[in-house]
């Protein structure tokens, strides 16, 4: 955003500015060039509106284009479209929003932007995202091959392709290994020893339940009501709504959620399950501790507990709690247990559990 403009050209049109001697100029925004006009008001104003008319038939709006019945687009100029159309139909969350913008600003920059839509082939999108892959890793690529097939989908509903030359379903998937080690139940224990007390807390929740850990951040007694704990998870935007029955219990552990849930209360005052118990630099006891913190805490613990991962491979951070949560549950319980437990939605799920638009998807004790 540019900075404001000074009081003297507020009243002026864009990019016409006028200096202490009463002499007007006007400043292309996007050469960076100026030019004098005179010290004439009227005249000065007329020409930069005019000025300003002629920047604006520059670049067409390829939203207008498309309205128009415009098909002939190149890639990067079929993508401000593609993101008008995906956001009114999907209404994105915040996060997703902000990694979508990520991947559609490296395609404008890119190659491929440059190619006419009904040109590019699936061969150059391979190449692409070979490249691709080499430079920001295989997880990335696999986001930008999920990414473009919905760019060219979209393409295909609008007639600025034909359907079925879709050039991204032929495409591989870029390989993805894991290189971060899982955490077993005898290494969860090994690190629960040397925690602090608030991140054995944070850490038995995640296990119990099963979230994911800003949702631990964010869990409040208030949330525990009527025999469940409430949970609105972050990365659906709050869509995704659970009702945890608190006497679900996991026998390895020897605790239900309701047990761990009361567990948490203690001589300080505080909405947060997981609260900080002692003064420090930068919190209070009973303020909340976020999400961050609590993935620090966790690896302090495992590094004390001696947790070292083999060589090539990356030591369990604080989430592989939930993949360990998920197998626990899965063991004692079943896969469909688990995935409600999760918050997990597939096609296998939708089958069995109703989405409730909305609603509280109560998952109770058996």
């Amino acid at each position: 955003m540019g900075r404001a403009r000074q009081a003297k050209n507020r009243a002026l049109p864009p990019n016409l500015y006028v200096n202490t001697a009463g002499y007007y100029s006007y400043r292309d925004p996007e050469k960076k060039t100026q030019k004098g006009i005179g010290r004439d008001r009227a005249k000065a104003i007329q020409a930069a509106r005019a000025a300003n008319a002629a920047l604006a038939t520059r670049e067409p709006s390829s939203l207008v284009d498309w309205v128009l019945g415009r098909t002939d687009y190149t890639l990067a100029g079929w993508l401000p479209v593609y993101r008008q159309l995906w956001e009114e139909k999907t209404a994105p969350t915040a996060n997703t929003l902000n990694g979508a913008n990520h991947l559609l600003s490296r395609l404008e920059k890119s190659d491929i932007g440059t190619m006419r839509m009904k040109a590019i082939e699936t061969v150059h999108v391979a190449t692409y995202l070979a490249e691709f892959a080499k430079a920001s890793g295989p997880a990335m690529a696999r986001n930008m091959r999920s990414k473009l097939s919905d760019i060219f989908r979209w393409a295909e509903t609008q007639g600025v392709i034909e359907v079925g030359k879709n050039p991204v379903a032929a495409t591989f998937n870029p390989e993805y290994r894991v290189k971060r080690e899982r955490l077993s139940l005898e290494q969860f224990w090994a690190i629960h020893a040397q925690a602090s007390t608030w991140a054995k807390n944070a850490m038995m929740l995640a296990l119990v339940t099963g979230q994911r850990r800003d949702d631990i951040a964010n869990m409040k007694f208030a949330d525990y009501k009527d025999g469940f704990l409430h949970v609105a998870q972050g990365k659906s935007g709050g869509e995704t709504k659970l009702q945890i029955d608190g006497a679900i219990r996991l026998a390895k552990v020897g605790a239900s959620v309701g047990e761990v849930v009361a567990a948490c209360r203690d001589l300080i005052v505080s909405r947060h399950l997981v609260h900080y118990t002692e003064r420090s630099v930068v919190a209070k006891p009973g303020d909340k501790v976020q999400g961050p913190r609590i993935a620090v805490a966790f690896q302090k613990a495992r590094e004390k507990a001696g947790i070292e991962a083999e060589e090539g491979r990356t030591p369990p951070s604080f989430h592989e709690i939930r993949s360990l949560s998920e197998r626990l549950y899965r063991d004692e319980f079943g896969a469909d247990f688990a995935q409600a437990m999760l918050g997990h939605k597939s096609a296998q799920m939708t089958l069995k559990y109703d989405d409730l638009r909305g609603g509280w998807k109560a998952i109770k004790a058996k």
